[in-house]
């Protein structure tokens, strides 16, 4: 399938570091094995949105590809947001979502670095423990965020930087992780993700210099580089365009969560 969008280009080549990414030519199938209750690793991405009568052919075609998987997320290439027949899926219990993509090719700094924060990569076992325990005060109470969850998740993390595949950014207060990111870099794109500052530290510029520290360092290592991000929300957009990201496409999905969630 040939891809057309910035987000999910650069969501395969992250999954390719955590998991398999099949391309069965007229969609692509995405499978972590390591974390079979990652969502969005174990889905399947489609060339365009659905069309009327498409529920029950994309359901077909999840059941058949990932049988043990009680979630359903489709994925959608595009780059203008249009989520085609929504209705059926929304009636159906999924959510349609759609989110704007920013990048950036020379972030900038936007005011001092917060005082007494350190900012550089993990690089022990103490650092993942650690990012594991932010990730989970960060996420508590969200559906699918169980120890098990992030422990997975972050081994998986871990396991793709080893191998050379990207880094895990941290700001560092003393021996706690008040902010982490992951950024994954491949053929010229380095994509964040899982971005996440810690409760206790947020409203400080924490997330912005850690941003910038991540890709100021990156551009010095590897010269020309476009920077990739997908916000969760617009209430964390400005942050991003603080540091020189802006608009380049919006993205579709589609997720039901699994009944436990």
């Amino acid at each position: 399938m040939r891809v057309a969008s910035l987000a999910l280009r650069t969501t395969l080549d992250i999954q390719r570091s955590f998991g398999l990414v099949e391309d069965k030519g007229d969609y692509i199938v995405l499978r972590t094995p390591s974390v079979p209750d990652y969502w969005y690793g174990n889905c399947i991405a489609m060339p365009g949105p659905p069309a009327d009568g498409d529920l029950d052919a994309w359901e077909r075609l999840f059941r058949a590809e990932l049988p043990g998987c009680a979630h359903r997320v489709f994925l959608v290439d595009g780059i203008d947001g249009d989520m085609g027949a929504a209705g059926r899926f929304e009636a159906a219990g999924y959510e349609a979502r759609a989110y704007d993509v920013l990048s950036a090719e020379a972030p900038r700094p936007a005011g001092p670095p917060a005082e007494g924060v350190e900012y550089r990569p993990f690089i022990s076992d103490s650092d993942w423990a650690a990012g594991v325990e932010t990730s989970r005060t960060v996420n508590a109470g969200s559906p699918g965020y169980s120890r098990g969850y992030v422990e997975r998740s972050f081994s998986a993390a871990r396991r793709a930087v080893e191998r050379g595949d990207g880094l895990w950014w941290g700001a560092w207060d003393g021996d706690i992780a008040v902010g982490q990111m992951g950024l994954f870099i491949r053929d010229g794109l380095a994509r964040f993700r899982n971005v996440e500052t810690h409760p206790d530290y947020r409203r400080r510029g924490i997330c912005r210099s850690l941003l910038f520290a991540a890709c100021d360092a990156e551009r010095r290592r590897r010269g020309g580089l476009r920077f990739v991000i997908v916000p969760e929300d617009g209430s964390v957009r400005r942050i991003y365009e603080s540091v020189g990201f802006g608009y380049a496409e919006r993205t579709v999905d589609f997720c039901r969560k699994p009944p436990e969630a």
